[in-house]
């Protein structure tokens, strides 16, 4: 399209005497609709020589000069992405030609050569010059391809260098490659903008209102959900803070849970061994009782009232394998903190 655009001003430049600017500009863009289409018909042969008969293609991109496309062997199989450029096949190293929706369908997103006919492209570039604004514009690339959001179509999609004098601007036109009707890239623009918009004020709003959970609140409801999403193994043991409780199995396995309310499991595994491997029967523990042992480990430790919001909670079956403890700890305090032990049933055992 550069090289066009160029081409034109050099012609404009030339033109004889007494011949109209705007009359030389439309001659010249029809010229330079020609070099595409004979273009066209070189890389289509030039197609159809490498890979068959009737290539089967995710993407189709061309222009005056140079064509490229993505094949596929097979209906499911990866893409080889060719370039034909002036006349011959150059390497394809440091190209790149993205599909509009790399995750589509291929049942959706693959078309084959014989379906982009030329007399169709023809009759696209033809009712666009009919209007007269649009006249010496400059048509180019021409790109066919399975568009997603918010088309979810194959659409055939032509470059548009506008050459009205004062207004020179780059835009594309787009069309339902189906059935030729014109579709309107500035509604579609803005309306995957309004979702996205959307999308995002509403996880902004999802993120406000976590930061208000207190996940030392919410203990039974987290291990019950994770029961039901995670499984059953057994647990040897739960760290438990205001932003985030991690779950540790007997075999290992980590998993955190956030304030979104996600389960989301750790790469690598518990590996110390502070912990017993025979895990605990979670249904020893009152878990609804955790809000008490706060207050008992504030009185214990001779703690202040601020320090509340700052306790966390380390449920743990110790390595002997002794009977599960809780330690409701002040993280707050420089180490050595501030912490109080109990026992499964909410009995002190110690503090510091």
């Amino acid at each position: 399209m550069i090289r066009a655009a160029a081409l034109l001003l050099v012609a404009l430049a030339a033109g004889a005497a007494g011949q109209d600017t705007r009359t030389i500009q439309v001659r010249e863009a029809q010229r330079t609709d020609e070099r595409t289409f004979a273009y066209y018909g070189q890389f289509r042969a030039a197609l159809v020589a490498r890979f068959g008969a009737d290539p089967l293609l995710s993407m189709l991109k061309f222009d005056e000069q140079e064509g490229q496309a993505l094949v596929h062997a097979t209906a499911d199989g990866p893409a080889e992405h060719v370039i034909f450029q002036t006349g011959k096949w150059i390497s394809a190293d440091g190209r790149e030609l993205k599909p509009w929706a790399p995750g589509a369908d291929p049942s959706a997103a693959r078309f084959r050569l014989s379906a982009v006919r030329e007399a169709m492209l023809r009759d696209k570039f033809k009712a666009y010059r009919t209007q007269p604004a649009k006249a010496a514009d400059n048509l180019g690339p021409v790109t066919v391809g399975y568009f997603g959001n918010p088309f979810n179509r194959m659409v055939l999609e032509i470059g548009v260098a506008s050459m009205a004098p004062g207004a020179f601007r780059m835009s594309v036109v787009a069309y339902d490659f189906a059935t030729g009707a014109l579709l309107d890239v500035d509604a579609a623009v803005a309306q995957v903008k309004a979702q996205r918009e959307a999308e995002q004020a509403k996880r902004t709003a999802a993120r406000k209102e976590a930061e208000k959970r207190d996940l030392r609140k919410e203990v039974p409801s987290v291990l019950a959900a994770y029961r039901r999403d995670v499984g059953g193994s057994r647990l040897m043991g739960m760290w438990i803070a205001r932003d985030k409780i991690t779950l540790i199995q007997a075999d290992g396995v980590m998993t955190d849970y956030e304030r979104m309310g996600a389960f989301r499991k750790r790469d690598g595994r518990y590996d110390s061994a502070w912990m017993c491997r025979e895990g605990f029967d979670e249904r020893d523990i009152d878990w609804a009782g955790f809000p008490t042992l706060v207050e008992k480990a504030l009185l214990a430790g001779n703690l202040d009232e601020e320090d509340r919001d700052e306790a966390e909670f380390a449920v743990e079956r110790p390595r002997e394998c002794e009977p599960v403890t809780i330690e409701v700890k002040f993280t707050n305090y420089k180490s050595p903190y501030p912490y109080s032990v109990f026992d499964a049933r909410g009995r002190l055992v110690r503090t510091r």
